[in-house]
């Protein structure tokens, strides 16, 4: 005799942050979480952000494209379905910064906080007949880059993240998308703008919604009061 499927899943919903639109999820279960899990512990960020791919995958009911959807609108949702999979509340081990002794601090999901910023300029005159586009990265673009090195400093991290939100360029006549352009292209655009313009997308791709949390406890070894600020879906997990 076949063992039975347990747990018919009941369906939740949620507002996508940077459309609008209803969402509707079911929670993960065990064998998704083992999933995430293994992920997790190889400290890869590909291997992780593709497990998170996997699940929603599976765990979105409703006809959306994931990989369309912004990376913040994928921790978002990621953070809704681990609530109602897991628990309302993370359970996180942090080092006092001190004497590095383990602090086992519990969070309320609902207190982490995913604010959009408003009136954000996405469009930049570079000359008189080029006007650059910009937009946050979407889940598949940021999938697609490469693990972060080790060695990688915080400059290289920053230029990065600043190319992934180049998302099109009008002319006098087309409009050319970076996404079908070769990587080595874009970094020679890049590389011909200002200083000023540089910095206009660094300021924008800084200003990228991310779930961010702030965290004060009182070491339970030495009493040393420690400040974290928690940030991504990783230090919620």
């Amino acid at each position: 005799m076949a063992l039975p499927k347990l747990n018919q899943t009941p369906s939740y919903e949620l507002t996508v942050p940077s459309t609008g639109e209803t969402l509707q999820y079911r929670p993960f279960l065990v064998k998704e979480q083992k999933i995430l899990l293994m992920a997790l512990e190889s400290r890869d960020e590909r291997q992780i952000l593709m497990a998170v791919d996997n699940t929603l995958s599976v765990c979105v009911q409703s006809n959306h494209s994931i990989d369309q959807l912004k990376m913040f609108d994928i921790e978002y949702i990621f953070l809704q379905m681990r609530g109602k999979s897991i628990g309302e509340s993370a359970g996180l081990t942090l080092k006092c910064a001190d004497c590095e002794a383990d602090n086992e601090i519990k969070i309320p999901l609902s207190s982490i906080e995913l604010s959009i910023p408003e009136k954000l300029n996405t469009s930049l005159n570079i000359t008189e007949e080029y006007v650059l586009n910009l937009s946050w990265p979407n889940f598949k673009a940021m999938k697609n880059i490469e693990s972060p090195k080790e060695e990688e400093t915080q400059s290289e991290t920053i230029y990065k993240n600043a190319l992934l939100c180049l998302e099109s360029l009008d002319t006098a006549e087309e409009k050319i998308y970076f996404i079908d352009e070769p990587s080595e292209e874009k970094e020679e655009f890049m590389g011909s703008l200002t200083t000023s313009q540089f910095n206009t997308i660094i300021e924008y791709a800084g200003a990228m919604p991310q779930l961010t949390h702030d965290v004060e406890f009182k070491c339970s070894g030495c009493t040393t009061k420690n400040q974290y600020n928690l940030r991504g879906m990783q230090d919620f997990f």
